[in-house]
């Protein structure tokens, strides 16, 4: 499955914990950096958006990950084989975004002789939002990994300042990491061009893993509610089950919700802009820890105005009231309250629509995203050599 020409003088690789993330949400930063002259290659576990990360001119290797083991012996067989293999490629900087490419990547980099890496918390997941003893134990496992990664490393990129206000509780992460907040992964205007929304009829849209954090069945009950009021409201979910992970919606409970009717469920997609450009309102009630969704900036890009919990990552998105509304966790009465506010007043979905775009244009473009990263990473700029800038 690899493409790994000559990897010797490779500046930056990335230890992704997908190929989508790769392709999707890193692409325009590997472009980036493209631009400024260094030469890119990834480490990668799985095959599903390959080609996709080829065509970004991204040499690829692959690493075994398990996103959801905890065993003790294969984690450590995993980190001295990521070890050898950034050994092997020799790599001058490392890059590792999502909870195991950092915990496991940044040591092991490290260990490899790289001396320049860096950290990516794309949000802290369902681990920061549960509080059961199991939960609380892993975290603080986590916890400390994250404190040593982040020690060994130029900086450690965070998407929204509660995510880095959480670590920075721990002493020796606020002690001996640099952090720094970004505004999420951005998103490019011209992939996602603005349009005026539809009204009739109302189109509510979800896109997400259909995880019990993101909001899924919260969406769903909202949707109930709101179609025994109305007829002729729309309501779309994208996104599938993950019965992997502990917080996965199973499938008996999805397959009941296709067969009552009231939310359409096309699956996944791999492009979503065509049901953008068909919804009215973007929907995603979630209180999962986010970075800061990609889906929202996505929405908003497409002048859709959201509605949203006011929980961390998500709240960076709304100005309440402006180009959407913030509700409460877990709130589905409060949830098919705003989306009934669309209902009754469609000429609020295009004002709150044009304002999202405004917003998105001010703060989360991929290009001012971007230049927040690459200012903060020496082998991005003056084309100096490492120990110069040490």
């Amino acid at each position: 499955m690899d493409k790994a020409s000559d990897c010797n003088g490779l500046d930056v690789l990335f230890i992704a914990a997908n190929t989508r993330s790769l392709a999707v949400n890193r692409g325009s930063f590997i472009r980036a950096m493209q631009e400024r002259g260094l030469s890119v290659g990834a480490l990668v576990p799985d095959e599903e958006f390959l080609p996709e990360v080829h065509g970004l001119g991204v040499a690829t290797w692959h690493y075994p990950l398990e996103r959801h083991s905890m065993g003790v012996g294969g984690e450590i067989s995993r980190f001295l084989a990521l070890r050898r293999l950034i050994r092997q490629i020799a790599p001058r900087a490392v890059f590792a975004y999502s909870v195991k490419p950092i915990v496991l990547g940044i040591p092991a980099a490290r260990l490899a002789g790289v001396a320049e890496t860096y950290c990516l918390a794309t949000g802290l997941g369902y681990l920061y939002g549960r509080n059961d003893r199991r939960t609380r134990l892993i975290r603080s496992l986590v916890n400390g990994c994250y404190a040593l990664s982040g020690g060994l490393s130029r900086a450690f990129f965070f998407q929204n300042p509660d995510d880095r206000d959480e670590l920075q509780q721990l002493s020796l992460f606020r002690r001996f990491t640099r952090s720094v907040v970004v505004n999420g992964s951005g998103v490019d205007p011209d992939e996602y061009p603005f349009s005026e929304p539809p009204v009739a009829p109302v189109r509510f849209l979800f896109m997400g893993r259909f995880l019990q954090e993101k909001g899924i069945r919260e969406f769903v009950s909202a949707a109930r509610q709101v179609a025994r009021r109305q007829g002729g409201v729309e309501f779309v979910a994208l996104g599938d089950t993950d019965e992997t992970t502990v917080n996965g919606i199973g499938a008996e409970e999805v397959a009941a919700w296709r067969e009552e009717g009231i939310v359409t469920l096309p699956g996944r997609v791999r492009d979503v802009r065509s049901h953008l450009q068909a919804a009215s309102v973007m929907v995603l009630p979630s209180y999962y820890r986010e970075g800061i969704p990609r889906s929202l900036l996505e929405a908003m890009s497409t002048g859709r105005p959201v509605i949203t919990c006011d929980s961390p990552g998500c709240r960076e998105t709304v100005d309440d009231g402006s180009n959407g509304w913030l509700i409460p966790p877990g709130d589905a009465a409060a949830l098919a309250e705003r989306m009934q506010a669309f209902v009754s007043d469609p000429g609020l979905i295009v004002r709150m629509g044009r304002a999202g775009r405004a917003l998105v244009l001010e703060r989360f473009t991929t290009d001012f995203v971007n230049r927040q990263m690459l200012d903060e990473m020496p082998i991005a700029n003056l084309g100096q050599p490492l120990g110069d800038l040490a």
